[in-house]
């Protein structure tokens, strides 16, 4: 109860998401010390769709400071920025605050054995399991198949001697007969980022969930400015998104406290 009075939540968006701006509607700070908009993105896009695994697939987020609620005056602040998603063609880096993983395999057609990094960890495809690879065969073979192969070999400390990568990360298919695999934190309280990687582009796909934060105080609004909205696009293709806003009421007044007390003395002499 002391959150939900002290603190306004609100869903701000949802969204199949869009390569062109959308926005929140602009919140009004009135008796707000603070806003703070936390934003999730996924990035999930199979080897076979559009560019699914040879573009980047970013978010772009910026606060915006208007003079009401329709956005009159609107203008950019400058520090309210961020950047998170898949920032290469065949890879995400730690910077970009991948906390869960995915990964997509189609059949392989090349004999050419294709990896994929987690972290410093590379992991090879073969035509049979063994220490840091994995049974797809590299050529011709199902990506359900390479899929469950993955997630067998992830999750053993034997085939997997990246300790630590096996002490903090999780693997699984996201279904059956689905190629696509899914890599979770074991605590997920952590901070660990996810860094992943591959060579073979064409035949793996490589995405996740990201998170991304930015807060601005009341106290920082340029003069004349109210409302505060937050505006979030994909660069490439429409990745889906959420906007989870949280306004920090100011503290209420202390009520006074009034106390009477009465001293009756008597003095003799």
């Amino acid at each position: 109860m002391e959150f939900q009075e002290k603190n306004k939540v609100l869903i701000g968006m949802f969204s199949t998401g869009a390569t062109t701006e959308k926005f929140t509607p602009y919140y009004p700070m009135e008796g707000f010390r603070r806003i703070d908009f936390e934003v999730a993105g996924l990035v999930k896009r199979d080897v076979a769709g559009a560019a699914g695994a040879t573009v980047i697939q970013q978010f772009t987020i910026r606060a915006l400071q208007a003079s009401n609620s329709t956005g009159g005056g609107a203008s950019a602040i400058s520090s309210a920025t961020a950047i998170v998603g898949k920032d290469a063609a065949t890879g995400i880096s730690t910077s970009m605050k991948c906390r869960e993983g995915w990964v997509n395999f189609t059949t392989f057609t090349s004999a050419v054995p294709v990896t994929l990094t987690v972290g410093t960890a590379v992991y090879t495809g073969a035509t049979a399991a063994a220490v840091m690879s994995f049974a797809c065969a590299s050529a011709a073979v199902s990506g359900t198949v390479s899929a469950q192969a993955f997630v067998t070999m992830f999750n053993s400390t034997v085939n997997n001697t990246a300790t630590a990568i096996t002490a903090n990360w999780e693997a699984s298919t996201e279904a059956a007969a689905v190629a696509w695999v899914r890599i979770l934190p074991k605590d997920p309280d952590g901070t660990h980022l996810l860094h992943l990687g591959t060579t073979g582009s064409s035949q793996i796909g490589v995405g996740g969930v990201f998170m991304a934060h930015i807060g601005i105080d009341q106290q920082f609004m340029k003069d004349g400015k109210t409302h505060i909205a937050l505006g979030v696009k994909s660069t490439d293709n429409t990745n889906p998104f959420t906007v989870t806003v949280i306004r920090e009421a100011y503290d209420q007044p202390i009520k006074a406290v009034t106390f009477s007390k009465s001293l009756n003395t008597s003095t003799s002499k």
